[in-house]
């Protein structure tokens, strides 16, 4: 390691906030499943390059998946109230099959900013939420008195409702079961000039999870960011860090798979 990273890192802990890809992971319902088969292998490929390079081989993958298949974040392409997209912005003019001309995944910023961790199970004194329950803008408010922290304007929030231990583990559950966010929670933290979202679920609200997504994405335009992993971060009591993420500069995507990650001062 050079010694500029180790004299950056020398006080910090990265923190992975992605969870694994792999085939049979939960995703939406009405999503495409997860796929990847290796399609060249190192059998094959020592012979096709014999000649020019004998003993080399290679070996890829194929993945076939949507960009809202675990950690990923949405653009504001990818949801529409009446038709209407952000700033009143009609879906149906700006949609090509190959993608959108505005409000694509390239647009979605590359984040390097303040975070939030905003662990309400912790701060009600649980592992975990009860199943369906709704988190209000009084756990936000409590929540953060309790970590003793501020939000301020152009911070992201990171919300631990602990249901990112089921993802791995028990796909009805982390489909089924999980808590959430609601409308006037939403309106909490978008009143607050948050500048992203983040949540360890998969469709960030009840008991109105389209709802939510559109006061986020339409009304505000702020971006929102699934199926985060913060059990670690909330263990080590990290409640403010670095966040970085760095979406895929899709051209007219909808969303990006992401692989967050915080840095946070050792303790």
């Amino acid at each position: 390691m050079s010694e500029l990273i180790q004299s950056v890192l020398a006080g910090l802990r990265v923190y992975d906030l992605g969870q694994p890809y792999f085939n049979g992971m939960p995703v939406h319902p009405e999503d495409p499943p997860f796929s990847m088969v290796i399609y060249r292998y190192h059998e094959y490929t020592r012979q096709l390059f014999e000649k020019v390079a004998p003993g080399f081989s290679d070996s890829m993958e194929l993945v076939i998946t949507s960009m809202h298949s675990g950690t990923h974040i949405d653009s504001r392409c990818h949801m529409a109230r009446n038709g209407l997209l952000h700033n009143g912005v009609k879906a149906s003019e700006i949609v090509r099959h190959t993608g959108y001309t505005r409000y694509g995944t390239e647009e979605i910023p590359i984040y390097f900013t303040r975070a939030v961790l905003l662990d309400v199970p912790g701060f009600k004194g649980l592992d975990i939420l009860p199943p369906r329950y709704g988190i209000t803008a009084s756990d936000l408010e409590g929540c953060m008195r309790w970590e003793n922290v501020e939000i301020g304007r152009g911070d992201a929030v990171l919300v631990r409702t602990g249901y990112s231990r089921y993802f791995t583990t028990d796909k009805e559950k982390y489909l089924h079961d999980f808590a959430g966010i609601t409308e006037e929670s939403a309106s909490w933290l978008i009143g607050r000039g948050v500048s992203l979202l983040g949540i360890d679920n998969l469709a960030m609200a009840v008991p109105k999870p389209f709802q939510v997504h559109l006061m986020f994405l339409v009304d505000a335009g702020t971006h929102v960011m699934k199926s985060l992993y913060l059990e670690e971060l909330a263990r080590d009591r990290q409640y403010v860090s670095i966040l970085v993420v760095a979406p895929l500069k899709i051209l007219g995507g909808t969303g990006s798979l992401v692989r967050p990650v915080a840095l946070a001062p050792r303790k």
